[in-house]
């Protein structure tokens, strides 16, 4: 199946609302937690929230700059663009 670039940009886009639709239904998951155990547990609710929204991130960075992000850059990408600005 040939699938155009405009293909391929929407279902990148769509891929990014998804990652940020997961972080919202499991944001909405941690008031549920009860227990001895739930402090441990809403902490890596926490980390799979973050780890959503960073995936949501980098699509959207690739699609706007047509570069994989910085901090997932190799060195040797590094040093072709460059390192981000501090």
């Amino acid at each position: 199946m040939h699938q155009t670039e405009a293909d391929l940009r929407a279902a990148l886009t769509t891929l990014a609302e998804r990652w940020e639709q997961m972080a919202t239904n499991e944001e909405a998951s941690i008031p549920l937690l009860q227990g001895p155990a739930a402090e441990q547990v809403g902490a890596q609710v926490h980390q799979r929230i973050a780890t959503y929204r960073k995936a949501a991130a980098d699509l959207r960075d690739v699609l706007r700059t047509g570069r994989i992000p910085h901090d997932l850059m190799t060195d040797a990408e590094l040093d072709q663009h460059g390192s981000p600005a501090i």
